[in-house]
C-alpha cells in the first residue's frame, strides 16, 4: 500500500515536472525579444523596442526579466512596419523602463487559480500630454477602438446602449481565485503636460505597489482585499495659471488597503483606506489659505500675523503632517488631518467630493505662542490710533486695551485657537471663522476702553474729567 502511494506522489511529481519542462521550452521558443516587441506594438498601436529579454527553459519557475523597453506615441500600421526593430527617439517617448519583472506561479494554474508571484516596473517614465482640444496621447489606449462606421449604427448602438445598460463587475463574473504577491511600479516618474492650460507638472520617485491581493469569488467575506503602499513626490513645473493652489511640491508615503467588492451587493465598487504621510512640503497660493486670510475680522486683529497664509508655506521633516482618508463612491472622508508649519499648527477633518469637488470641513488653526507679543504690541498700536480724544488717553492704557482685545482668542494654553468652518469647492473656497465670536475691533476697543476708564475713574473723579469718562464710549472713533 505504502508503495502504491509513493509510485503515486512520485507519478504526480514527474507529470508536474514534465508540465514545467515542456511550458519552459515553449516559453524559451517562442517568447524573445522580437516577440514580446511585435506583439505589444500590435497592440498597443506604437513602436516597442526592447534591448534584451532574459528568458530560459526555467522561465516558467524563476518567471521573466524584460530589460529597457521604449514605447513610442501613437504610430499607423504603415509607420510601424517601417520602424520595426528600430529604437524609439527620445523625443517621442510615451513610456520607457529599465526592466520589468514577471513571475508567475506555476502548480496553482491547475487548480484555475491565479497566483501572480511579482509584475513590476523598474523606473519606468510616462510622458503624458494633452493637447488644446483636450485630447491625450493615451485617448487610443483608454477609448473604445470599434467606432459606428455611419449614423444608422451609431442610432442602433445608442438604442441598444438604452435598452441594455452595461452591467457592474460582479465578483461571480471572476472565475478563479486570484492571488498576487506583488505589482506595481518602483522609482517611476512621470511627466504631465496640460495644452489648455500651457502648464507642467512632475510625479517623481514613484513607488506604488499593490501586494498581499486575495480576491476570492466563493469567499468573498474573508477574501477580498488589495494591501497598498505608495511613495512619491510631486509638483509643479512652473507657476499654475488656474486652479486651487498656484504650486506646490510635496512628498508623500501613504500604507493602507483597497476593499474591491462590496460584500453585500458583490459588485466592483472600490473602498479605500491609507493613511497619508507628508513629511516634507512647499505650497503657494492654496485656496482654503487664502480664504482664511481673507476674513476680515482676522486682518484686523491679527494683521501680518495672519496674512504669511497669502505666501509660500513650507515644512521638512514632519513626523506629525498626514491625513487619514477613506474613499468611496466619489467621497473622500478626512481624519485626523494635521499640518504644520512654521507659525501655526493645523487640524482638520471633514469630505471631499471628488466629482463636483464640493468642501465641507472643519479646521483649527492654533498660532505658535512666540507671536502672542507680536500680536499684543500691533493691536496696542491700532488701539492708540483709534483713541482721538487726549483726556481719554490720560486714563485708557492701550496695552492693557490690547491684552484685553486678545483674550478671546486664546485657548487654555494661552496660545491664539481659531476653529474655522470650510465650504465652496476646491477652485472657490468659502471660510468662516467659528470660534471664537468676534466683535469688530472697534467694538471691542470701545468697550475695553469704557471699563478701564470707568476704574481708573473711581479713583481720580474730578469735575470736568468725570463728564469725559461718563462718555468715553462715545470718543472712540472707529478705525
Amino acid at each position: 500500500m505504502f508503495k502504491k502511494i509513493l509510485i503515486v506522489i512520485g507519478s504526480l511529481i514527474g507529470a508536474i515536472l514534465i508540465l514545467v519542462f515542456i511550458a519552459g521550452i515553449i516559453i524559451m521558443i517562442k517568447v524573445d525579444k522580437k516577440f514580446i516587441a511585435l506583439q505589444m506594438s500590435n497592440a498597443l498601436n506604437r513602436q516597442v523596442y526592447i534591448e534584451k529579454i532574459d528568458v530560459s527553459i526555467f522561465s516558467i519557475v524563476s518567471g521573466i526579466e524584460i530589460n529597457k523597453v521604449a514605447i513610442s506615441n501613437f504610430k499607423t500600421p504603415r509607420e510601424l512596419a517601417l520602424l520595426q526593430g528600430k529604437p524609439v527617439p527620445a523625443n517621442d517617448l510615451f513610456t520607457g523602463m529599465e526592466s520589468m519583472n514577471f513571475k508567475i506561479r506555476f502548480l496553482p494554474l491547475l487548480k484555475k487559480q491565479i497566483d501572480l508571484k511579482e509584475l513590476v516596473l523598474y523606473s519606468p517614465v510616462i510622458n503624458l500630454t494633452k493637447n488644446k482640444q483636450g485630447v491625450l496621447n493615451c485617448d487610443d489606449l483608454i477609448k473604445s477602438k470599434k467606432q459606428p462606421d455611419d449614423k444608422a449604427e451609431l442610432e442602433k448602438k445608442k438604442k441598444a446602449e438604452v435598452k441594455e445598460p452595461s452591467k457592474p463587475l460582479s465578483a461571480d463574473d471572476i472565475p478563479v481565485a486570484i492571488t498576487v504577491g506583488e505589482i506595481g511600479i518602483k522609482n517611476g516618474t512621470i511627466n504631465y503636460y496640460d495644452g489648455e492650460y500651457d502648464q507642467k507638472f512632475q510625479v517623481y520617485k514613484l513607488t506604488t505597489l499593490a501586494y498581499d491581493i486575495n480576491i476570492d469569488p466563493k469567499e468573498l467575506g474573508k477574501e477580498d482585499e488589495i494591501k497598498l503602499k505608495l511613495g512619491l513626490g510631486m509638483k509643479t513645473v512652473g507657476a499654475m495659471k488656474s486652479g486651487s493652489v498656484q504650486s506646490f511640491d510635496i512628498t508623500l508615503d501613504a500604507t493602507g488597503k483597497v476593499i474591491p467588492f462590496d460584500v453585500k451587493t458583490r459588485y466592483l465598487d472600490p473602498e479605500v483606506i491609507l493613511h497619508i504621510a507628508i513629511p516634507d512640503g512647499e505650497i503657494t497660493g492654496l485656496q482654503i489659505f487664502n480664504s482664511v486670510a481673507a476674513i476680515p475680522l482676522l486682518g484686523d486683529y491679527l494683521g501680518q500675523y495672519i496674512s504669511f497664509l497669502k505666501g509660500k508655506q513650507q515644512w521638512k521633516d514632519s513626523k506629525e503632517t498626514g491625513v487619514d482618508v477613506r474613499y468611496k463612491a466619489n467621497k473622500a472622508e478626512l481624519k485626523n488631518g494635521r499640518l504644520d508649519l512654521k507659525e501655526a499648527k493645523l487640524l482638520f477633518d471633514g469630505a471631499v467630493n471628488t466629482d463636483s469637488k464640493a468642501l465641507d470641513m472643519n479646521m483649527d488653526m492654533v498660532m505658535k505662542k512666540d507671536i502672542n507679543d507680536g500680536v499684543k504690541s500691533a493691536l496696542a498700536k491700532k488701539i492708540e490710533a483709534a483713541i482721538k480724544s487726549p483726556e481719554v488717553k490720560k486714563y485708557a492704557d492701550s496695552n492693557q486695551l490690547a491684552e484685553a482685545a486678545m483674550q478671546p482668542l486664546l485657548n487654555k494654553e494661552g496660545q491664539i485657537d481659531l476653529k474655522l468652518k470650510v465650504g465652496g469647492t476646491t477652485k472657490k473656497t468659502n471660510t468662516t471663522l467659528v470660534k471664537p465670536q468676534l466683535d469688530s475691533l472697534s467694538t471691542v476697543v470701545k468697550k475695553a476702553a469704557g471699563s478701564v476708564a470707568t476704574q481708573a475713574g473711581k479713583q481720580l473723579l474730578k469735575g470736568g474729567e468725570k463728564k469725559v469718562l461718563e462718555n468715553v464710549q462715545d470718543l472712540f472713533k472707529k478705525k
